[in-house]
């Protein structure tokens, strides 16, 4: 599960000065109990009607047969997320610096692929070395 999957690496994470943060569109009330069950120590926060994923330009409507498989395994968008139009973020994931600059993007339509977790990890330690390796050519030119 991918939850599972950042809490393997979010130790890593965290050593090299960054944090991971969930955005989901599911209610507290759903993802709270989430989060106790897997024991996770990052946060999830919840998007209230998409509106942050809306400024990502990543929300989509599931077509009507979508909707009613949905409904069909007795999954309700509108009870766990508050969504009666059943729109769903596409899933992300960024690393953003401490300026606010999003220095990596994994994007996909297709929910089913999603960029590994260790892959994420790669692309920052080497974020993580291009900004130390900054601060070092700074560091020699003030002397």
């Amino acid at each position: 599960m991918e939850l599972e999957a950042l809490e393997e690496i979010h130790r890593e994470v965290r050593a090299l000065g960054a944090q991971i943060v969930v955005i989901t569109p599911e209610l507290e009330r759903y993802t709270r109990a989430l989060h106790k069950k897997l024991n996770l120590t990052f946060d999830i926060l919840t998007d209230l009607h998409l509106k942050v994923a809306e400024q990502f330009r990543l929300v989509f409507t599931l077509p009507d047969y979508l909707r009613e498989l949905y409904k069909s395994f007795g999954s309700t968008l509108d009870r766990f997320n508050d969504e009666p139009g059943y729109r769903l973020p596409m899933p992300a994931r960024y690393l953003i610096d401490k300026a606010g600059m999003i220095r990596a993007a994994d994007v996909n339509a297709d929910y089913t692929v999603r960029q590994e977790p260790s892959e994420t990890l790669t692309q920052l330690r080497m974020l993580s070395q291009a900004v130390a390796d900054q601060r070092g050519d700074s560091i020699r030119r003030d002397k």
